[in-house]
């Protein structure tokens, strides 16, 4: 019913009361129009946080389907991983080798070598030489970087180790969990048979003069004296105070 009924059931009793009548059965009507607003008020009110906890269903679901979806990806991750590791292993040795035979010098079958640095040591090394003594074509291979200006002394050792740390890094990539850390935003939105989060283990709600101890952090009691006078050390009533009474976080000196 709308607010206009009730306008004209008042505007009848007005006139009974002028006129000295019995308003008792308009005086029903009146409180029974005024009970029916109330309740469909109360009505829309509980859709909203209908609406609110379907809301937070569907958000729900979404996540557990996001989280799935996760797994699987990062199951195919590790499944890929385990393959490029396979195949990266038997690489291991071989790099190895390869910086080992990047150094300055290495005995090989037939004598030492010698891998000239840069063109400075080669050239330190045949200036005394006459050249009609040496090929007029002659000249030393050297072991250089695509790109110009890279030296590639050492690089084969520094490839190794970028090799063992990609390596180490593909080993040891696992699958880890997070868990929810979380409570309903609003107090509105839990029933009767979905009680409200507390701290079940905070020693001053179990305490049995709670509601004093409450007062009185509320009135900004000392903690010191607080402890003293209900046998509750200062961080038990500093956690209680900022968790479970939202007061505000409060530095405690033990």
């Amino acid at each position: 019913m709308s607010t206009d009924t009730i306008k004209q059931i008042q505007k009848q009793i007005v006139v009974k009361l002028e006129a000295g009548e019995d308003v008792s059965q308009l005086t029903r009507q009146l409180a029974e129009e005024r009970a029916k607003i109330a309740a469909q008020a109360e009505v829309l009110e509980l859709k909203k946080i209908a609406d609110a906890r379907q809301a937070l269903r569907d958000k729900a679901e979404a996540v557990k389907i996001k989280v799935q979806k996760q797994g699987e990806a990062i199951d195919n991750f590790l499944g890929k991983r385990d393959d490029v590791v396979k195949q990266l292993q038997p690489m291991l040795e071989p790099l190895k080798e390869l910086a080992r035979m990047g150094r300055a010098t290495w005995e090989g079958d037939g004598g030492e070598c010698y891998l000239y640095n840069d063109a400075g040591q080669f050239l330190g090394a045949v200036r005394d030489i006459p050249k009609e003594l040496l090929p007029a074509d002659f000249k030393c291979p050297t072991l250089e970087m695509a790109l110009p200006g890279e030296r590639s002394f050492g690089k084969a050792k520094e490839a190794l180790l970028y090799f063992q740390s990609c390596l180490g890094i593909l080993s040891n990539f696992q699958k880890g969990y997070m868990t929810p850390d979380s409570k309903p935003g609003d107090d509105s939105l839990l029933l009767d048979n979905e009680p409200e989060t507390t701290e079940v283990n905070c020693l001053v709600c179990g305490h049995p003069e709670v509601e004093a101890i409450n007062k009185r952090l509320k009135e900004g009691k000392s903690l010191r004296d607080l402890e003293a006078e209900y046998n509750v050390s200062r961080s038990t009533l500093s956690r209680h105070k900022n968790r479970c009474l939202n007061l505000g976080a409060v530095r405690v000196t033990e």
